[in-house]
């Protein structure tokens, strides 16, 4: 008659929805974003493997209004995952000591902001330049 019960902590229904949780919530859900982009590259190469005719048919979805708008809210679901993400990076990673004093996580998140910008900004000039 001496049985273990395991507490059992109770859960509203719709807790992620909640204060505390909501932002979390919502930082793991911009990761569907950003699978759902890479699985429209990976479209994208699949029909340029097929041809020219498969290619052009792929452009021409893509320059669609309703294409436009979902590429419209993929950047900003983007932007918010890479602008969150780089928040958590001085949270994880051990205190950087410069000079003796601690670099303030604002400082860091700014850096790694900038950082990723620059790459991107890098990488879509070097693309606009190959597409000449």
């Amino acid at each position: 008659m001496n049985e273990k019960r395991l507490y059992r902590r109770p859960m509203r229904p719709h807790w992620w929805a909640h204060r505390p949780y909501r932002a979390y919530t919502l930082r793991e859900l911009t990761g569907v974003a950003v699978a759902l982009y890479g699985a429209i590259l990976l479209i994208g190469l699949v029909c340029l493997w097929r041809g020219p005719q498969s290619y052009e048919d792929y452009l021409r979805i893509l320059a669609s209004p309703g294409s436009i708008a979902l590429h419209v809210f993929l950047l900003a679901a983007m932007v918010l995952h890479t602008v969150t993400w780089f928040q958590t990076l001085p949270k994880t990673m051990p205190k950087l000591i410069v000079g003796g004093k601690a670099i303030p996580q604002a400082r860091i998140t700014a850096l790694a902001v900038l950082a990723a910008v620059v790459c991107s900004s890098a990488l879509v000039a070097l693309a606009m330049e190959v597409a000449r």
